[in-house]
């Protein structure tokens, strides 16, 4: 679940993640009313008459993986706060609540990741997404590591710089503030950067320009980048991962990775802390889907440990 859009697949237990879904499609996120009715509404026309045998569901953090509790994610409607999914999806579905299983999307996508993608050949995985919002997970020995509340890897909102920049959690100067895509956007709003024609700039106009030779965009996207390769050192000194894999429509653009990369060389770092891989998902859109996969299949008993063929 995002804050807007839904993605949803669905598979056979018995063939598992080789054979691919049997569907899988986006849906716009609901927003307003019972929103646990409205997924459920997404589901039953994925799933039609097929019987039910596990949900596994990513979502927006913070939330409580144990309970299934969404509490209370910036980038989702109220709507959704507080929300049993388990109990709520339960309720319309016919399904039993101990069938079905949530946890943080970044978590999901560092497992995904780990059981099927990037890092497939490390015995820890650090993903970091950077999107409309910026998030992580850490899976360490094809364990997701939750912290003792299930809320450990929240790298979006680890404090990065003195800059005023005023992040949806309520502090400011945090790492999601910096780099996000809306914050790249802001960043050229302030500076009076306008496309041509000037209508309002979306990431996607200020890439453009960047990539064409545009300086003032290609700046924004520097200093954006900057802040990443900071934020990236810093997690290395506080997780020490076997490898950082990195998703998100933002780390997509290969200039901004570029940018990044040519960054961290020049960031201080003492010598024993250098050498960590930062590569991009190899999944795509799809590796909180792997994840959730993963997270059904320990309640279904689907087919388990295959190796991923290439992209479906």
């Amino acid at each position: 679940m995002g804050g807007t859009k839904v993605r949803v697949a669905t598979f056979d237990p018995a063939s598992g993640w080789a054979d691919g879904p049997l569907d899988e499609r986006d849906f716009p996120t609901p927003r307003e009313g019972d929103v646990s009715e409205g997924l459920a509404d997404i589901i039953r026309t994925m799933t039609g008459s097929r019987k039910i045998s596990a949900v596994g569901a990513g979502c927006p953090g913070p939330l409580d993986p144990q309970r299934g509790v969404v509490l209370n994610p910036p980038n989702l409607s109220e709507s959704w706060w507080n929300l049993d999914v388990p109990g709520s999806l339960s309720r319309h579905l016919g399904v039993p609540p101990g069938h079905i299983a949530v946890d943080n999307d970044c978590n999901l996508a560092a497992l995904g990741e780990w059981r099927f993608g990037a890092g497939r050949q490390y015995p820890s995985t650090l993903y970091v997404t950077v999107s409309t919002g910026v998030g992580g997970g850490l899976v360490v020995d094809g364990e997701i590591y939750s912290g003792s509340r299930g809320f450990a890897a929240e790298v979006g909102h680890m404090k990065l710089t003195d800059e005023p920049f005023w992040c949806g959690c309520g502090r400011t100067g945090c790492v999601e503030s910096a780099i996000s895509g809306p914050s790249i956007v802001r960043r050229a709003r302030e500076s009076g950067w306008t496309p041509k024609g000037g209508s309002d700039p979306t990431t996607r106009d200020i890439f453009e320009a960047a990539n064409s030779g545009d300086r003032a965009a290609y700046g924004i996207i520097e200093l954006a980048a900057g802040y990443f390769a900071e934020a990236l050192v810093n997690f290395v000194y506080a997780y020490d991962p076997a490898v950082i894999v990195v998703g998100g429509g933002v780390t997509d653009q290969d200039l901004f990775m570029r940018l990044t990369f040519d960054a961290m060389n020049l960031v201080p770092m003492m010598p024993a802390f250098r050498g960590v891989p930062v590569v991009k998902a190899a999944l795509g859109g799809r590796s909180v889907v792997a994840g959730a996969f993963v997270l059904a299949g320990h309640i279904a008993g689907m087919a388990g440990e295959p190796e991923y063929p290439d992209p479906l």
